[in-house]
């Protein structure tokens, strides 16, 4: 019997066959071997395979259809094993078929991918863009408002405020042995203090904010930060700038997210519905072409070929064509 083997026009479709076939149950089960059970009298197998007959350990193999034989693997007296391909029918444009539809597949997955990345992209983008909104929102037109209304040497108050926490800073300054012979402590958002140094901007807590004092206050006076300063002529431009950030962010998100799924919207979802025509395509594709494909349901020896299981020759639908025994 001519083996396979010496026919790399035959070899090549097999080996194809075996790869589709792996990589298919792989994709739906990843490490796990498919479940076949073996019912007697005429079954199809998942591979398409029939079984004519499981009884006394014997398994006679059939196709499921008619046509003509394209390679046979195995001889009698060989073992095999559990899911080995043991003999196919020609059928190029089957798999072709298999062949264009995993591509399909492949391309349909690559776009939702893409899309994936895309918005990953845009939602870093659009958090940034209401982050640095917010933070100008907070940080702008801060001021520290004596509580001595004659005070005019109030301290300027600088920096990017980058914590999350909203409310006031009160400043309160006290005489010490300190070289400008003050100090002061703050409390409120944060607590703290140090020496006043006159006209070098000095750390207010650990947000980022500054506080740089000028000299000749009063001694009794404090000064509260409020955050953000509703107060501040920049205020409302800067919420109205923050509240359209925001806005933008959630539209724009949320129609990649209906594109990929993510949201429940019953807009459009073309890039998953691809992916599942696509795969529907592919799992169709491959079925058909199992038809043309006996594989060993379980791992045993090969006992009988039939006499027409020969390349070139016809075999008719359901016909035993193999028989495995497991003794």
């Amino acid at each position: 019997m001519k083996s396979i083997f010496n026919n790399p026009k035959v070899l090549i479709p097999v080996i194809f066959v075996i790869a589709a076939v792996g990589g298919f149950f792989l994709y739906r089960s990843v490490g796990k071997a498919p479940v076949v059970n073996i019912p007697a009298d005429t079954t199809p197998m998942a591979s398409g395979t029939i079984v004519t007959n499981s009884a006394n350990n014997e398994f006679d193999l059939a196709f499921p259809q008619g046509g003509r034989v394209a390679a046979v693997a195995v001889k009698v007296g060989d073992h095999v094993t559990k899911g080995q391909v043991l003999a196919t029918l020609q059928a190029d444009a089957a798999l072709g078929s298999v062949t264009q539809a995993k591509g399909a597949l492949e391309l349909a997955q690559a776009q939702y991918a893409s899309l994936d990345v895309t918005y990953a992209n845009a939602k870093k983008q659009q958090d940034t863009l209401v982050e640095n909104a917010y933070r100008t929102l907070l940080s702008s037109g801060l001021a520290a408002v004596p509580s001595v209304q004659d005070d005019s040497h109030i301290p300027t108050i600088s920096g990017t405020y980058t914590c999350d926490t909203t409310g006031s800073y009160v400043i309160s300054p006290y005489p010490s042995g300190a070289n400008s012979g003050f100090s002061f402590t703050y409390a409120g958002l944060e607590k703290g203090g140090g020496q006043i140094t006159f006209n070098t901007p000095q750390p207010l807590g650990t947000c980022g904010l500054y506080v740089t004092f000028a000299q000749g206050f009063s001694g009794a006076t404090k000064w509260t930060v409020t955050i953000p300063n509703t107060q501040s002529a920049s205020y409302v431009a800067n919420k109205n700038a923050y509240d359209l950030a925001v806005t933008t962010r959630d539209q724009v998100l949320s129609q990649y997210a209906a594109n990929l799924g993510k949201n429940g919207s019953s807009a459009a979802n073309t890039a998953k519905a691809a992916i599942d025509s696509a795969e529907g395509a592919y799992q169709t594709a491959l079925g058909a072409y199992q038809n043309n494909v006996i594989v060993a349901p379980v791992s045993g020896t090969v006992s009988f070929i039939d006499t027409d299981l020969k390349v070139g020759q016809s075999v008719n639908a359901s016909q035993t064509v193999i028989s495995l025994t497991t003794k």
